[in-house]
């Protein structure tokens, strides 16, 4: 049985909104997923291209080069400027600047924090 490769591929200065669901599927450079967006198997997002917050990209489905799409299902809006397609890529390293002066917030990738915190349960020490 042939079907849609099982992998989903992001390029670089992608920018992806929280909370968005991406199976199998493929984000080209220099993009933007809104929050709550669903891209479903083999669809595509090609490089300069925005998806509104909310938007459902269902199987399949292409969004071109420097186009606006929005919807469930997500439907053409309008072509981009030149001018929004210069600011994709900078918004993305803003939101990488701004996670990594936050990254000291975050607990590390253990759980040795849950064998702490029955430690200080045991011994009754209170932070």
């Amino acid at each position: 049985f042939a079907g849609l490769p099982a992998e989903t591929s992001i390029e670089r200065f992608v920018t992806i909104g929280a909370y968005s669901l991406l199976r199998s599927c493929t984000i080209e450079p220099e993009c933007i997923i809104g929050q709550h967006s669903i891209l479903l198997e083999g669809s595509l997002v090609e490089t300069h291209s925005i998806l509104e917050a909310g938007s459902l990209v269902p199987p399949g489905r292409r969004i071109p080069s420097g186009e606006l799409w929005a919807g469930n299902p997500a439907r053409f809006v309008r072509t981009l400027t030149h001018e929004e397609t210069l600011e994709i890529p900078k918004l993305a390293v803003a939101i990488n600047d701004l996670s990594g002066s936050h990254f000291s917030e975050f607990l590390p990738y253990s759980t040795v924090y849950l064998e702490i915190e029955k430690l200080k349960n045991k011994f009754g020490i209170t932070v």
